[in-house]
């Protein structure tokens, strides 16, 4: 039988019953927010003494991929029981899932950390047609909700629909 973590000093007991063998399903949004920001703030404070700037990137890159992987599992309907039901995943299985999504994530990151620059003609034809960059990059950052640097496909759809050209079907 499944237990839920549904109220404030119950994760001891979920823990009890995990070391007995026993499904459990428990909401880890809050603590893992708590430990990521924890994590941020430490590599932070390394930085400030002095610390690996590279080493504090990847810690930033990390936290933020984690928190999307976590965020979008439960998004797309990959929640823990205590959320989503009993057809929800329990503790293990929602840890699995987003640690499928992390990586795909990350492999993601390293492969965007190469962006091509855009080509001369390119950037001729953006000066040609006296385009704003500065007015393109607020409208940018207005549809990049999750503020990674890019755009992901639900996040374009959402604003091809709030541009009124988004595609209709037949």
């Amino acid at each position: 039988m499944a237990h839920s973590c549904a109220r404030v000093g119950t994760v001891t007991d979920l823990y009890h019953l995990m070391l007995a063998g026993e499904e459990t399903s428990m909401n880890p949004l809050g603590m893992v927010e708590a430990i990521m920001g924890a994590m941020k703030h430490a590599a932070a404070l390394d930085l400030e003494r002095g610390g690996n700037k590279d080493d504090h990137e990847k810690v930033v890159v990390f936290t933020d991929q984690l928190r999307k992987a976590m965020h979008n599992t439960f998004r797309y309907g990959q929640g823990t029981r205590d959320l989503s039901g009993p057809s929800g995943f329990t503790t293990e299985e929602f840890i699995k899932k987003v640690a499928w999504r992390l990586d795909r994530y990350l492999v993601a990151e390293e492969e965007d950390s190469d962006v091509p620059t855009l080509s001369e003609p390119n950037r001729a034809f953006r000066r040609n047609h006296k385009i704003d960059e500065k007015a393109v990059k607020a409208m940018f950052d207005t549809y990049d909700v999750d503020g990674n640097g890019s755009i992901e496909f639900e996040e374009f759809t959402d604003m091809l629909v709030k541009l009124g050209v988004a595609p209709q079907k037949a």
